[in-house]
């Protein structure tokens, strides 16, 4: 057996909504590309909606994002190790919130 099997044995990829909301001054991309620098997480793709961007003020954005990730446990620590991450571990500036929406928690494959 390969050790990239080895490796990647196990481990499931989930897909989950999460709201983020941002400080209105920071550079959004910047953000978005930091969320996916985080370990595990595979795809982010922006959400953007009519609902969402009526709420942006002049101090927060709001976003809706869909993540792509591997989880080596259960999908929701998986998903909060994340939030952890982007949050305190290595946080990243202008995130201010990072709110999974466990009931849109879909697992879309196995490797």
């Amino acid at each position: 057996m390969k050790l990239s099997n080895l490796l990647l044995e196990g481990l499931i990829l989930y897909r989950i909504e999460t709201l983020i909301r941002t400080d209105a001054d920071s550079n959004q991309v910047f953000i978005y590309n930091k969320i996916r620098g985080i370990k595990n997480v595979v795809v982010v793709t922006i959400d953007q909606n009519d609902f969402l961007q009526s709420k942006n003020t002049d101090r927060h954005h709001y976003s809706l994002l869909k993540i792509k990730y591997l989880a080596d446990k259960e999908p929701k620590e998986s998903i909060n190790d994340i939030k952890t991450d982007a949050l305190v571990t290595n946080k990243i500036g202008g995130l201010l919130q990072f709110i999974p929406r466990y009931n849109t928690l879909e697992k879309i494959g196995q490797y």
